[in-house]
Parts: structure tokens; sequence; C-alpha cells
């Protein structure tokens, strides 16, 4: 196991981080182990090597195959057709008129979300951990009010799990609003081998198919 931060102690317990904040912000142009100097600017590349790359380090031995993670997914239902970002099959799709079955509100629809990540922790006998956020790039100061009232899009992940008892617990809360209808919330289990839904390239994950 690799030392790393931020990680505490509880009785004989330890627990370990092996994906740290360093690793998380990695972005194109960043450098890191077994990276391809030939995909390091290349966007859409450089996404998959950080992947598998995060994912080698969680990765668990296991019989017939090691797996490595859960995957929370998150997506945007938005799409502006007028800028030819999004490839359709795996294939580059150009700029094409408005369609209403794609939600869009103008120049930015497509953004990522904020995201705040609190580690998993280890109090008492207790894991336990959770990413949440919103779509709404200028709502960071009202993401604490009523979730009930506020006309903020949000989402939030939290999982938790009993040392030695049981397997882990996801609780997922997603809330769309007039900018962002569109939202979807995902936690996947991929197969060990394989394309998976939306993917071109060989993915890893969990599931003994």
């Amino acid at each position: 196991w690799k030392h790393c931060e931020p990680c505490n102690q509880t009785g004989e317990h330890l627990l370990i981080h092996r994906v740290d904040e360093a690793d998380n912000r990695l972005s194109v142009g960043d450098p890191f182990p077994g990276g391809f100097s030939t995909t390091l600017n290349n966007t859409d590349l450089y996404a998959v090597e950080k992947e598998q790359y995060l994912g080698a380090k969680c990765q668990v031995r296991d019989r017939p195959s090691p797996w490595q993670f859960w995957m929370v997914m998150l997506k945007n239902g938005n799409l502006d057709t007028l800028a030819g970002l999004c490839p359709s099959n795996g294939r580059k799709v150009g700029p094409f008129p408005h369609e209403s079955r794609f939600p869009c509100f103008g120049t930015g629809c497509m953004n990522q979300p904020l995201m705040y990540h609190n580690y998993t922790t280890l109090k008492g006998d207790r894991l336990s951990g959770s990413f949440y956020g919103t779509y709404d790039l200028d709502g960071e100061s009202h993401l604490h009010e009523d979730l009930a009232t506020t006309k903020l899009s949000y989402y939030s992940v939290t999982w938790e799990k009993q040392l030695g008892k049981g397997g882990w617990k996801f609780h997922h809360f997603l809330k769309t609003n007039k900018k962002y209808p569109w939202l979807m919330l995902y936690l996947r289990a991929d197969a060990h081998e394989g394309l998976s839904g939306g993917y071109h390239y060989q993915t890893r994950g969990m599931t003994k198919i």
C-alpha cells in the first residue's frame, strides 16, 4: 500500500487513499506515470489514459480477473448543436441546427458542474464520504440553502460501509432546473473487458462476466 494524504487512523485500522488530490487534478498537458507524450495535449485521448491510470492505482486482485472501481458518472443532457463538440458513435459530427430534443439555453449550456469532494473517512467502524455540487456556475453561495425552495440544480452522492460487515451503500440525489432540465447520475459497475456504453475503448470494471 502506498502512503498518501489525506488518511486517518482509528485503532488497528488504517485508511489509505490510493488516489490523492494531485491525481484527481491531473489535466491536459500534465504528465503522469505510464502516459504517452503523443496524447499529452489531446483532450479526448488524455481523458482515456487518465481514467486507466487512476483505475490501475485502485486495482484489486481477484479471481478470475482483477477489478478496479465503481464509477459514479454525471452527465449534462444539454447539447449545443452549433458547437459541433460531441461525436456520434465515435465519429466527429459537425454543427447542425438546433433540435427541440436537445435542450440548450445558449453558449455554455454544456458546462461541467461545480464539484466538491468529501474524501472517505474512517470514524469508529464506519467508512463514509461524498461528492456534491451544482451545474449552475454562479450558484456556489446557494449550495447550502433549502433544496426544496432554491432554483439551483444540485446533485450529491454519499457512500458508507461498516467495517467487516456487508457491502457499500450508495445514496444519490439529483435536482434539475429550468437551465438544466436533463441531468443524469449513474452508479456504474463496468464489465472486466470490452466496450462499455458511450465509450469506444476497452474498459475494465468489477462485473464478472
